[in-house]
């Protein structure tokens, strides 16, 4: 009983939104992603999936999430910034419908063994800080302070629940 995680599948089976434009380790991503996931996990693992699952906004998120729920062990998805299809208030729902191939996380648990896995944002992009590539800060956005603070604090009490 293993525990993985992958993130940023980005994937596309139902929009028109190819990953090869960056780059050709792109090409044909979603085969590599199951051919390796194949290789690698077994039914009784535990795949955690980071988030930016899917390009797909609403409906047209079903054949990504379908090619998830075909990879072995059990899944946990966390949202990502690119996962539009989804929001906290649709995390039941998605559970509901999706139960037992995929499970949603985000506002609740989900038991690993003697532990809980919970997921929160670990970053906060949208401001104050700007921070150059090697995470130094190099420059304060004042106007953005309230809002980053809020986020932060958002997200804190996530984790805390």
């Amino acid at each position: 009983m293993a525990l993985y995680a992958l993130g940023d599948m980005h994937l596309a089976f139902s929009v028109n939104k190819p990953m090869d434009k960056f780059g050709k380790v792109w090409k044909r991503h979603e085969e590599k992603i199951e051919k390796n996931c194949n290789e690698i996990i077994h039914n009784g693992d535990t795949l955690v999936i980071t988030g930016d699952h899917s390009w797909g906004r609403k409906l047209e998120v079903k054949a990504d999430l379908s090619f998830i729920s075909g990879l072995p062990g059990n899944k946990i998805l966390l949202r990502g910034n690119h996962d539009m299809f989804w929001d906290v208030k649709k995390t039941g729902a998605l559970n509901k419908d999706y139960e037992p191939q995929l499970h949603f996380l985000q506002n609740n648990y989900y038991q690993y063994r003697d532990y809980a896995l919970v997921g929160t944002k670990g970053y906060t992009f949208e401001g104050p800080f700007y921070i150059n590539p090697k995470g130094a800060i190099v420059g304060w956005d004042e106007d953005n302070e309230q809002q980053a603070r809020k986020l932060v604090a958002r997200e804190a009490e996530r984790l805390r629940t």
